[in-house]
């Protein structure tokens, strides 16, 4: 009976550091948990309550979040991984990817839709080469006052933290609020955005947080590794339920 609840014990301490994500002191003011995107649906996290969020010039929040399990797309074609939008000029920016056969990631961000829909922002990316789908991807899409800047981590590696991209300032909007954010698309319609050549792409959103704070590089870190398990956290789980199965083969 000790050892089982040894086993259950360790595997609770394991898992308990394997999944989501913090940060010490600051709270998000939304999240979403983890979700399965297959390549065809996707879903919205509304914005409203119990805070708002401006896109005006002097707002300020970060959009943190981890995803695992990227598929790659075919030639062209770019995976969503989220918009964001108000009620009055729909979908306003996003951030999508390219992922080829041979391990090159692309991450697309850029703007559309500015001033009810007749203006638009191109695209920007970046390329990582021989990108492991088996490591995790934590991003942090920064909006301060009106200028984008989107930071990246691979894995639990802190060296790798780096910036991305930075989109000129033309991102915000007088007397606007965010309303909803689509992860992956669904339609080209109302509030949902199909990324640019086609597909949504396939991921798993491991865990997503929303601060009204631009994040500082040690906050970002901090936040990922809190996102990706330590290895000896894993090994824990693993352990745990390695010695509850034999508990229960013997019985």
């Amino acid at each position: 009976m000790k050892t089982k609840y040894l086993a259950l014990l360790i595997a609770a301490m394991g898992s308990s550091l394997s999944f989501g994500a913090s940060i010490d002191g600051l709270d998000a003011a939304y999240s979403k948990d983890s979700t399965v995107y297959d390549g065809t649906s996707g879903d919205a996290l509304t914005v409203s309550s119990p805070t708002t969020i401006g896109v005006n010039n002097t707002a300020h929040w970060t959009m943190a979040f981890t995803i695992s399990g990227l598929g790659s797309t075919s030639e062209s074609n770019v995976g969503l991984l989220f918009t964001y939008n108000t009620g009055s000029y729909k979908n306003l920016e996003g951030l999508g990817f390219q992922l080829s056969e041979s391990g090159d990631l692309t991450l697309c961000a850029g703007g559309f839709a500015y001033n009810g829909g007749t203006n638009s922002s191109p695209w920007k990316a970046q390329t990582f080469s021989d990108y492991s789908t088996s490591k995790p991807l934590t991003l942090f899409y920064t909006f301060n006052a009106g200028n984008v800047s989107i930071f990246t981590m691979l894995g639990n590696d802190t060296s790798t933290l780096t910036t991305l991209t930075t989109l000129s300032s033309g991102a915000s909007f007088s007397n606007q609020n965010m309303t909803q954010i689509n992860f992956s698309a669904k339609d080209t319609s109302g509030n949902t955005w199909s990324a640019p050549n086609g597909i949504t792409g396939e991921y798993t959103l491991n865990n997503f947080d929303l601060y009204t704070a631009v994040l500082t590089e040690d906050q970002m870190r901090e936040y990922a590794l809190s996102a990706v398990p330590e290895p000896a956290a894993a090994s824990l789980g693993l352990l745990g339920l390695g010695i509850f199965l034999m508990r229960r083969r013997r019985a």
